[in-house]
Parts: C-alpha cells; sequence; structure tokens
C-alpha cells in the first residue's frame, strides 16, 4: 500500500531508491527526517526488494506524514527509479540519498543555503567512508568549493548522496539508465551544459561502503568509465586516457592511502 503524497508543497523532495535494504534503509530515512532544514518531503521508492525493506518503510511511513512510499511494479534498476522519483517530486530543490547511507543534521541547510547565495543548480558536500557497522574505514573525503566540466572527467567529487539540484534543472536532463555511472553522466552533462555547482566543504554524509556493491567493484567501475569518455561524451582517445589516468590515480588515493 503507497502513503500518498501530502497536499502542501516543500521546498526539498527527496528522493530514495531502496532495493533490498533491510539492514540499512531506517538509519537513512531517519537521518532525512532529522534535518535542520525540515520543510521537505521524503519520496521512498521500492525497486521489488525481495527481504524486509517495504515492511520497514511502511512502519517509518506511518510515523510520519513526509513521508511518501511507492512500489515499482516490476524490477527497474536504481537509475529508472531515481527518474521515477523525478517525476512525482514537487519541490524546489531536489536531493539524492542512497537507502544504506547517512546524512548529517545540517546537511540541507547548509547545501540550500549556499545555492540560494551563490544561484547554483548543483551542490555537493564532504562525506566520510564507513562500513555496515558505521565504522570510519577510510580517510574523510573532502570535496572542493567549485568545480567544472574538465576536473570532474579527472574526478568525480558528487557522491549520489550528497548531491541537492535546483527542479528546473529536471525539465531536461535526467540519469541516463544505459549507464553505469549514471549519476557521474548527470554531473557531467550539467556542467557541460553551462549548469553550476557550488560544494560544502563540511563532512556532511556518511557513505557507506558495502562488499559486493557496484563501488565495492573497481575492475568493472573503471572500465565503465572508459566507456563513458569514449562511447557517451565522445571524447578524442587522448583526453579520454588523460582524463582515465587522473580517475585511476584519484581513485587510488581516496580509497588505499
Amino acid at each position: 500500500m503507497e502513503k500518498s503524497i501530502n497536499s502542501s508543497v516543500p521546498t526539498v523532495s527527496v528522493i530514495m531508491p531502496a532495493y533490498n535494504a533491510e539492514r540499512f534503509v531506517e538509519f537513512a530515512v531517519r537521518s532525512v527526517l532529522k534535518q535542520t532544514f525540515s520543510d521537505l518531503e521524503l519520496i521512498i521508492i521500492d525497486d521489488c526488494s525481495t527481504d524486509g525493506t517495504c515492511s520497514v518503510v511502511q512502519r517509518l511511513a506511518s510515523e510520519d506524514k513526509r513521508i511518501s512510499f511507492i512500489k515499482n511494479p516490476t524490477n527497474m534498476g536504481v537509475a529508472k527509479t531515481r527518474n521515477r522519483g523525478l517525476d512525482v517530486c514537487r519541490g524546489r530543490y531536489i536531493a539524492f540519498i542512497d537507502s544504506d547511507d547517512v546524512w548529517h543534521r545540517e546537511k540541507l541547510e547548509c547545501q540550500i543555503g549556499r545555492m540560494d547565495e551563490s544561484g547554483a543548480d548543483l551542490s555537493y558536500c564532504s562525506y566520510s567512508i564507513i562500513n555496515e557497522l558505521g565504522e570510519k574505514v577510510k580517510k574523510d573525503y573532502l570535496v572542493p568549493e567549485s568545480i567544472t566540466f574538465r576536473s570532474m572527467l579527472r574526478e568525480n567529487v558528487i557522491g549520489c548522496s550528497t548531491a541537492v539540484i535546483s527542479q528546473r534543472v529536471t525539465e531536461k536532463y535526467r540519469f541516463n539508465p544505459d549507464c553505469y555511472h549514471e549519476d557521474f553522466v548527470l554531473w557531467l552533462e550539467l556542467l557541460r551544459d553551462g549548469f553550476t555547482a557550488v560544494g560544502c566543504t563540511e563532512i556532511l554524509a556518511d557513505w557507506r561502503l558495502l562488499r559486493g556493491s557496484r563501488s565495492f567493484d573497481k575492475v568493472n567501475s573503471a572500465k565503465k568509465r572508459w566507456h563513458i569518455y569514449r562511447k557517451h561524451l565522445k571524447l578524442s582517445l587522448p583526453a579520454s586516457a588523460i582524463a582515465f589516468i587522473s580517475y585511476g590515480i584519484s581513485g587510488v588515493k581516496k580509497h588505499f592511502i
């Protein structure tokens, strides 16, 4: 049973895809509901989970009217699931969080404030990297205050669970389900086409690194990154090589140093 969206229009819509997230989804949901910026709606979309995800979300939705719960009729994958959220969200700003990640309480307040001040259509923040137990497993990932299309080719500094975009962006841009790194591709398209981004250097989120997840498979990620450079963005071979080498170096620094 789905919970209908509230009649009042929130400032921020938060989109959370969920698939077999029973272990962590409540931590993610409560981190959104506890934001100091509370004028929000949380749209949780279940992608045909086979565990107890739906039961957990339904219980949480009964406790807070800001939660809307949607179930996909078939397993659609994370890109199409996020796009489905974009079809129904109503906020002036749209934020994304994965069902196993966690936000710090001031995240939305900080990022929306920076977007209002700068006029940027995209914002992001620094984050910690944690394991299944919520323990830090690597050094914090600190982001720059600003980025460009060229710098993003070399290193993706925007974790999807840190991203906030303006509603006007979604009139034309969506997540590409044909791309493995669908969020990275979207940020690149926005920067390439003249949209600006602003970063909060404060650590405002925890990104959970899980064994067996897409993020954990570095070899496959590297192959897909090369495909983005050459096939999707159609960069020249030299430009792709330079970007790929820079990506590799930044990856080593992020995950192994």
